[in-house]
């Protein structure tokens, strides 16, 4: 009878356990259920304004394999590049807010085309999106042709000022970040330069090598390779301090160009009336894996740098841009083309 008391004694303890545990487990259970059972149902597109191959588009199919492995759906890019991004904002800013379509996208396309086009823009990233995560960023580097007599900052300024005409430089398109953070240090030098709008830095790079433009303010994903080669020569980075993938360049601030920063940003949206539980979801998801070595590491190799802020920060950040590259628009003269 003992024996038969003390089983029954050890099976209710081993029950209330059990039960115990069971009660524990339950909210994160749900928790799990919620983000990923009722959401998502199906594949979820992410709207990409960048031609398959850019920066932003290499960037996010690294996190991909992740995000369909925890929320058991897969993530498809669709690339949809032109009008300055207006394109694909404008496609996710209809989609219908479940979850289901996404816009990847840079401070270009947020923060700077709402001051170029003004009423004509088709969205507003302030009303119709929310930012979810920021995801990276790529520092800006100021590239000459090999060829160039200007070895340095100090050199290319000299030129800029002796030459018969104003230098030119190109840019991957009108009001994009390269645009707008060169017409700030021509005022800055005082110095004439001539704008060469092309469609992306690509189509721009042939023509840089060759001398047949003087200058670019852009990032080392499509120069970097020409510059290991020694085609290009880089003076300086558009940024606050150098940066660690090219730390023999020196920053604008040593040369005397303090408070201009070209860096470009990116990040992930969805539709402003997009439910909580797919926003926060993803937020936490991105941050975790932005967080972790081999993100650091995956970036890196394509010369980006991990940036995580959560969606509220970024809200914020987005706020901000907004308002400063406006001004900056304004008092540069910029307008579209």
């Amino acid at each position: 009878m003992q024996g038969s008391s003390g089983g029954a004694q050890q099976y209710s303890r081993r029950r209330l356990l059990a039960s115990g545990a069971a009660l524990l487990a339950a909210p994160l259970l749900a928790h799990r259920a919620a983000a990923q059972g009722a959401w998502p149902q199906r594949p979820v597109r992410i709207l990409a304004p960048f031609a398959a191959g850019g920066a932003p588009d290499v960037a996010i199919r690294l996190v991909l394999p992740h995000l369909a492995q925890v929320f058991g759906q897969p993530f498809v890019v669709e690339n949809r590049p032109g009008a300055n991004g207006a394109l694909a904002a404008e496609a996710a800013a209809r989609a219908a807010p479940d979850g289901h379509t996404l816009l990847l996208a840079s401070n270009s396309v947020m923060t700077i085309n709402p001051a170029l086009f003004g009423g004509r823009l088709t969205y507003d990233p302030l009303r119709d999106f929310r930012p979810i995560t920021r995801i990276a960023q790529l520092p800006f580097f100021l590239f000459v042709p090999a060829s160039s007599p200007a070895r340095d900052l100090p050199d290319l300024v000299r030129l800029a000022r002796t030459a018969r005409e104003p230098l030119t430089y190109a840019t991957n398109g009108n009001g994009t970040v390269g645009h707008v953070v060169t017409e700030q240090f021509r005022r800055a030098a005082g110095i004439e330069l001539t704008h060469i709008p092309y469609r992306g830095f690509p189509a721009a790079m042939g023509d840089l090598i060759a001398g047949r433009v003087a200058m670019a303010m852009s990032d080392l994903t499509v120069f970097g390779a020409a510059l290991a080669g020694g085609q290009l020569r880089a003076l300086a980075a558009i940024a606050p301090e150098r940066s660690s993938f090219l730390p023999q360049v020196p920053a604008l601030p040593e040369l005397g160009f303090p408070g201009l920063d070209g860096s470009v940003w990116f990040g992930l949206f969805a539709p402003a009336a997009t439910p909580d539980g797919p926003v926060a979801g993803l937020d936490a998801e991105l941050r975790a894996w932005l967080a972790t070595p081999q993100a650091a590491e995956a970036l890196g190799r394509i010369s980006q740098v991990p940036v995580p802020l959560d969606s509220n920060a970024f809200a914020a950040l987005l706020r901000a841009d907004t308002a400063r590259n406006a001004a900056l628009i304004a008092e540069a003269g910029i307008r579209p083309d």
